[in-house]
């Protein structure tokens, strides 16, 4: 099959003789992949950097496309079906699975990493529990950019993001810019995004945030304190995380109220814990998803009450998957998110 291949740290391309993955399993589904966007994750494992996606490797997890092939125990799609999927799924039987917390299970597979052929390839299989319908008014592009908008809505929708709340979000790459639109979504009284790149900022003022900070060049603590009148904010997503960035979301926040952290940060980060201490302030992880995210961005994108015209900035066939990559990790232009079309 068609594919885009990371054989080593550096070296990725375009290749027509990947292996497709065949279905092992009756509640298995295969998939042609139309549209699929590059993860900062994918560009770890370009650089040999990731723990799980490790090279040579077919990797991807955020796509959308249509159903080719069902297993015999499938029974709610069919063939021809445009979907999109959850990248992951749990063991089933663990505390948490059994919670549906899957999300933080223990040994959940995930797409495109551990053996599981993903979405640079033309085909994938996934189970039937992963899959979730694109209505027509869903394009293949916009259901690929479900599974990065996901994490924003998760992380939104576990701390309570919504009417009369306050929240910063530090961070305004696709992550950050997906939860400012999950956030837009529940409507809280105030949204404040902050980041260092003056473009990120200018397409998050586009999408409607009246509150956006450079904190290369403004104080972001001084900058909440002022729109929050001392208080500083309920939510805190980190959609980017290092020392600097601890540090300013625990003076950012109110109070008793929750960091959210879905960024990727070293064991080592330090952070002001006495400081999170004394505020007791929660401090909360955000691992990916569960199917309930997925379900409202579909529903939300089909009724225009999420617009995403501005978070796919460069597009590639697959055949270009070297430029792609070089996109996506060099970024000699202005980048959100890089896409790639079969």
């Amino acid at each position: 099959m068609r594919a885009g291949f990371i054989e080593k740290p550096g070296l990725a391309y375009y290749v027509t003789d990947a292996e497709e993955p065949q279905l092992t399993r009756p509640d298995e589904v295969k998939i042609q992949v139309k549209a699929t966007g590059i993860c900062g994750s994918e560009v770890h494992a370009f650089h040999g950097k990731h723990p799980y996606r490790i090279p040579p490797v077919v990797s991807g997890h955020e796509f959308a496309g249509v159903i080719t092939e069902v297993g015999s125990a499938v029974k709610g799609y069919k063939v021809g079906d445009r979907v999109t999927a959850e990248p992951h799924y749990g063991c089933g039987e663990c505390e948490l699975c059994r919670k549906g917390e899957y999300n933080v299970c223990a040994t959940k597979k995930v797409l495109g990493a551990g053996g599981w052929s993903g979405s640079f390839g033309e085909y994938v299989v996934v189970p039937e529990q992963t899959l979730v319908r694109l209505p027509e008014g869903v394009d293949f592009q916009q259901g690929a950019l479900i599974e990065p908008l996901a994490v924003g809505m998760h992380a939104c929708r576990v701390n309570g993001v919504g009417l009369g709340k306050t929240v910063l979000i530090i961070g305004a790459g696709t992550i950050g810019l997906g939860a400012f639109l999950c956030a837009q979504l529940a409507n809280p009284e105030l949204i404040i995004v902050g980041d260092v790149v003056d473009y990120n900022l200018e397409v998050a003022q586009k999408m409607g945030c009246k509150h956006v900070v450079n904190t290369m060049k403004q104080d972001l603590v001084e900058e909440v304190n002022k729109l929050t009148g001392g208080a500083g904010v309920d939510v805190t997503i980190l959609a980017f995380g290092n020392a600097a960035v601890m540090e300013q979301a625990a003076k950012c926040t109110k109070r008793g109220g929750i960091i959210s952290d879905v960024a990727l940060m070293p064991n080592a980060t330090p952070a002001p814990m006495a400081l999170i201490q004394n505020k007791g302030i929660t401090l909360r992880g955000s691992n990916m998803y569960v199917h309930k995210d997925y379900e409202i961005l579909v529903d939300a994108i089909s009724k225009g009450l999420i617009h995403t015209d501005l978070m796919i900035t460069q597009v590639y066939p697959i055949e270009k998957m070297t430029e792609a990559m070089d996109m996506a990790d060099k970024r000699p232009e202005p980048v959100v998110k890089v896409m790639m079309t079969f």
